[in-house]
Parts: structure tokens; C-alpha cells; sequence
């Protein structure tokens, strides 16, 4: 079979594959981009399930991320800051304000004294809203980290000593990223809508920043706590799930026109002051084109479910969290033996019936 990648329906690339049943193969394309575009993989496989055979995304070239260094001073934080590429770095050592011209906000060992009201990377220093409280940790001993988290990707923590660290329990906002026996160390999550990354240590009593995995981490952070980041992921969404989109400003009263993958126009229409458009209609896969005034917008819906592409057949299919339902079997039933006796029978009087008449005869 072969993995085919389109850029606005033109081939950039096709790569052979051999993938067997139930097996994982990551594959890595290296395109350069100098426009907005809708990439879309196609899989030439004969297999009984062909709709996750394709998928589509919606590919925004990235805009420049205003960053704000807070901090009395580090270079290894400004020196991985300013190797992003999309980086536009700012520094200060106070913060003032809520810091709204820029993207992304990172506290290096400072409590502002207004708190950002954007995405936030604070670095040994916490919200006193985003805790219960706080004790000191000393020197604790990484035992495991979440590498299946976007922050990180090809990040390891092998070999990272800590003098000292801010010792919380995890709020119910946040998931820890890496962790000792006692406490969590790096945090993640979202906040009243605000996106923070949480280091409970500071970076200059580590020797994180003399691992390679340090930079690493920190464009990870800044890819993911990048508003315009967030935005994107929006226009790729999974099969049966809504698409949402928030106005930027508030819209007349105009019906919104949706081109479905198969060709047909769906129109719905939005009352005015509607802060945000909801689209419930996904359950094809493919590119949905949507129109509403002048402004134009494409979203991808794929089938991106291992359970539902895997068409195993199975022995039982669980129900919700407690019902669960068996698949059916074929079983012999007993065999009806009385229509062999009554043949046998049947047999038995014919033959006395022959062997009256002739002996009468």
C-alpha cells in the first residue's frame, strides 16, 4: 500500500507502507509551507473499513508569538526563548500590568504584581488562586514524567538533579507532567480559560538547563501555550463531535452557508450578538467549507478512533460502564429424534400390512 499527502488537493509526496494488522507506524513529512493550505493523507488500502483510509487538516502558517520574559535574570530561559523561531521576545524585570499586547507571559522566579490575564508559564512562583497552599520541597528525586503529553515530546528527565522545589497538590485544573515520590513538580492545564504551565523549582538550582531536553521543552511550551495554537486545533475535529467558532466581532443577522464533503449546502441562521457558532452536523469525514458574509473558513473531520477503525470481531461489546452485551453464537441444538421413530414405524406397519394380504391372499 501507499501513504499519499496532498496539499490543496495537489500530490507533495507518496511513501510505501507495510503496516499489519494492528500495528502502529508513525509517519513524519517534512513540507515546506509558505501559504494557509488544508493538507489531506490517503492510504491506499483494500480494507473492510475504508473512511479512516483519509484524513484532513487545516494547516495556518504560524503568526509571530509575543513573548514577555519576566525575570531578575537567566540566560539559559532567554537564550531557549529566543531560539524559537516564531519567538518575538520582550523582557522585564516587573510586571505591572495584565500584559494583554502580548501572547504569553513567563515568570521566572517573580510574583507580579498584577497577574497576566493570558497563558502563562510561571516557573517557582504560583497564583495564590491556583493552589491550596505551598510548602518547600528539598532536593527531590524525578521517579516518572508524562512523555505522551504534547509538552513533552521528545523531552527526558534522565539524569536531572532538583535542589529545591514548591511542594502543592495537584488542583483539579491541572495534570502533572513530572513528579516526585512526594510531589509534582511541572504542571499543566487550563484555568478560567487561561492555559498555564506550572515549574515548581527553580531552573538555576537544576541541572535541567544543561540538558539538551531543556530547549526542547521550552518550545513545546511555547507551541502549546501559543494562543494561535489553540485556534488551529479547532478546525480539525472527530467524527459525530460539534465544531465550534468564536466571532471576533459581533455579526449582523446572516445565515451561515456549510458545503459538506458530498457537495451539498446546509444554510443555518445566526441571530445578531451571537458570541459563537455551533456546528453539529459532522458526521461525514472530510473538508467542510463554510461561508458566512465575506469571511471564509474550511474545518477537517476525521475518524480518528482505534476502537472503531479495529473490526476485530468480538466476543462481547461493552454497554456505557456496566452493561454489556455477548455476540452470537451458533450452537447445535439437540436433534428431534421422534421423526426417526415415527418413520421406523411407519416402516414396521406397512411391512405387517404387506405381510397380511399376502398370506390371506
Amino acid at each position: 500500500m501507499e501513504l499519499e499527502l496532498r496539499l490543496d488537493g495537489k500530490l507533495v509526496e507518496t511513501r510505501p507502507l507495510t503496516i499489519r494488522p494492528k500495528e502502529t507506524v508513525p509517519q513524519v513529512f517534512a513540507i515546506s509551507q509558505t501559504r494557509n493550505g488544508i493538507f489531506t493523507l490517503h492510504l491506499t488500502a483494500n480494507d473492510d473499513l475504508t473512511v479512516d483510509n483519509d484524513a484532513a487538516i487545516v494547516s495556518l502558517l504560524p503568526p509571530p508569538v509575543k513573548v514577555l520574559l519576566v525575570s531578575r535574570g537567566n540566560r539559559f530561559l532567554e537564550k531557549a526563548l529566543s531560539a524559537v523561531s516564531t519567538v518575538q521576545l520582550s523582557t522585564t524585570a516587573l510586571l505591572t500590568d495584565s500584559a494583554a499586547a502580548f501572547d504569553l507571559v513567563v515568570l521566572d522566579d517573580i510574583t507580579p504584581l498584577v497577574w497576566p490575564e493570558g497563558n502563562v508559564l510561571a516557573i517557582h512562583t504560583a497564583n495564590t488562586n491556583w493552589f491550596d497552599g505551598w510548602s518547600r520541597l528539598e532536593a527531590p528525586a524525578i521517579v516518572d514524567w508524562k512523555n505522551t503529553h504534547p509538552l513533552l515530546r521528545f523531552v527526558s528527565f534522565d539524569n536531572v538533579q532538583v535542589a529545591e522545589s514548591m511542594a502543592v497538590k495537584v488542583p483539579p485544573w491541572a495534570v502533572p507532567l513530572v513528579e516526585s515520590q512526594q510531589a509534582p513538580l511541572i504542571l499543566a492545564g487550563e484555568w478560567k480559560r487561561q492555559r498555564i504551565v506550572w515549574i515548581g523549582f527553580d531552573l538555576l538550582q537544576s541541572t535541567w538547563p544543561l540538558r539538551v531536553a531543556f530547549p526542547i521543552f521550552i518550545a513545546n511550551a511555547v507551541d502549546w501555550l501559543n494562543p494561535a495554537s489553540a485556534k488551529a486545533s479547532q478546525f480539525m475535529v472527530r467524527a459525530g463531535e460539534p465544531f465550534r467558532f468564536a466571532f471576533a466581532q459581533p455579526i449582523t443577522n446572516q445565515p451561515v452557508s456549510v458545503e459538506l464533503p458530498n457537495g451539498t449546502v446546509k444554510t443555518t441562521p445566526i441571530n445578531p450578538g451571537t458570541p459563537e457558532w455551533v456546528f453539529g452536523a459532522t458526521d461525514k469525514q472530510g473538508i467542510y467549507k463554510v461561508r458566512f458574509g465575506t469571511n471564509e473558513l474550511a474545518f477537517g473531520v476525521n475518524l480518528l478512533d482505534a476502537a472503531e477503525s479495529d473490526t476485530t470481531p468480538r466476543a462481547e461489546l461493552q454497554l456505557g460502564k456496566y452493561a454489556k452485551v455477548q455476540a452470537t453464537r451458533l450452537r447445535r441444538a439437540n436433534l428431534e429424534l421422534w421423526r426417526w421413530i415415527a418413520v421406523a414405524g411407519l416402516i414396521v406397519l406397512l411391512f405387517e400390512w404387506w405381510y397380511y394380504h399376502k398370506r390371506t391372499a
